[in-house]
């Protein structure tokens, strides 16, 4: 599902202009052109309340160092992100010093109030009110349209001539402007704050949306495991009953009275591997799940289990540093192991069984496993789904995997599994790199 903001959503907050949602583009395009007309023009009207205006046109030299100022202030504008206080002051302390116009001082105090509200921006707001009452102040003093910004907003008639604008006139027009100001920035807070909640509401949407897969996941997996139980469980609960019944009445044979408790020990222990793969289809990262399934170091118990059906087994088990193996290769090696005893006791069943395991991190896991062949069965096979099963299980963990029958017609499975260091500390051992078996 896709989480991009919808147009008309984007629209709302970002109502910048597309060319002008990025702050640097924004400083020279509109800032900066903006401290520019408004410097020029303060520029112009201090020569004429000071007489000074040239007839050929020429400023004076004060006017030209008033305007180099005002560039300069409104330049300074491209490091208000970086240093916002900075700038608010410097801006505000050359506005009520000099004869300019207090566009960029207002422009760094917005800027400075997105970024914080504390008493360092109340202090600084306090200054650029007093610099733009003070520049506002000066501009009222003209009394012609040529010598006040606020008094050619009055009337277009060059020879007019006006009365200063009044205390409490200047008073509401230094208001609007730092009101506007205020404004300005508030709204650009709530347009962050409106971004930053959008962003929100996208990533815990895209973690609903993983929760609804999860849960339909976790449906399909109880629906599976309440059906395996259902076909499974009936069945072994009859195997292991008609089992313990054969064992009741077969006193008088040992050997069937034997055989029947194997059978019902096996189906009980069955019952108990199945309700095991059930929890971990049911909840398969939980710990205790995790913890329940066999690994390496149960081998052994493995093995006398499989000796105890009457199997003859010579072993030899080598096992180094098993608590520092690997949960996955270690649950790997028994279940490989596991499977190749069960192939072995179902293909040739009465014939004895050599299996030689070794694991430790030189050599990573190596298991092989080897059994005569019964005398009906023909040299050539092909492997059953037992042993395609083994297979790729080992490669998807990366290792080896041979079976072939010798000349004495043993048939042997080798298996080496890479050496994995829990938590992914130590080296890893890789196919090939130790020492052939």
């Amino acid at each position: 599902m896709s989480t991009a903001p919808a147009p008309a959503s984007r629209s709302r907050v970002d109502w910048w202009p597309e060319p002008l949602r990025r702050p640097r583009l924004r400083t020279w395009a509109v800032y900066v052109p903006l401290c520019l007309m408004s410097t020029s023009l303060a520029a112009s009207f201090l020569d004429h309340r000071r007489g000074s205006f040239g007839e050929n046109g020429a400023v004076s030299d004060m006017a030209m160092a008033v305007w180099l100022v005002g560039m300069a202030a409104g330049v300074s504008l491209a490091w208000r992100r970086r240093f916002p206080e900075l700038i608010a002051v410097g801006t505000g302390v050359v506005t009520l010093l000099l004869p300019i116009d207090p566009v960029a001082a207002l422009i760094a105090f917005a800027s400075l109030m997105v970024r914080r509200l504390d008493r360092v921006t109340a202090g600084i707001g306090a200054l650029l009110t007093a610099a733009t009452f003070a520049a506002t102040w000066r501009d009222s003093r003209g009394t012609t349209i040529d010598g006040s910004f606020w008094q050619f907003l009055r009337s277009n008639d060059t020879s007019a001539t006006f009365t200063p604008l009044r205390w409490w006139v200047v008073v509401l027009i230094t208001a609007a402007l730092v009101g506007s100001a205020v404004g300005l920035a508030f709204l650009l807070r709530s347009r962050s704050s409106l971004t930053e909640a959008q962003h929100v509401v996208r990533e815990q949407r895209v973690v609903v949306d993983s929760l609804t897969d999860e849960v339909a996941r976790q449906t399909e997996r109880e629906r599976i495991a309440q059906e395996v139980h259902d076909a499974l469980g009936h069945r072994l609960s009859l195997l292991s009953l008609h089992a313990g019944a054969l064992e009741v009445t077969s006193e008088d044979n040992p050997r069937v009275a034997e055989s029947a408790a194997l059978v019902r020990a096996n189906a009980q222990q069955s019952m108990a591997d199945l309700r095991s793969l059930l929890a971990m289809l049911r909840q398969p990262d939980s710990p205790d799940v995790a913890a329940a399934v066999p690994r390496l170091d149960d081998v052994p118990a493995l093995i006398d289990e499989t000796v105890s059906t009457g199997v003859n087994i010579v072993s030899t088990v080598q096992l180094e540093a098993l608590a520092r193996l690997d949960d996955t290769t270690s649950r790997s090696a028994f279940r490989v192991t596991q499977e190749l005893l069960t192939n072995a006791r179902r293909h040739a069943p009465g014939i004895g069984v050599r299996v030689a395991i070794r694991a430790a991190p030189e050599v990573g896991v190596e298991i092989v496993v080897g059994n005569h062949l019964p005398s009906h069965v023909p040299v050539e096979f092909r492997p059953g789904s037992g042993l395609d099963g083994i297979r790729a299980r080992v490669t998807a963990l990366g290792g080896d995997f041979r079976c072939f029958v010798d000349e004495q017609r043993v048939f042997r499975v080798a298996v080496r599994l890479p050496w994995l260091w829990a938590a992914e500390i130590g080296p890893v051992w890789t196919p090939g790199a130790g020492a052939a078996s």
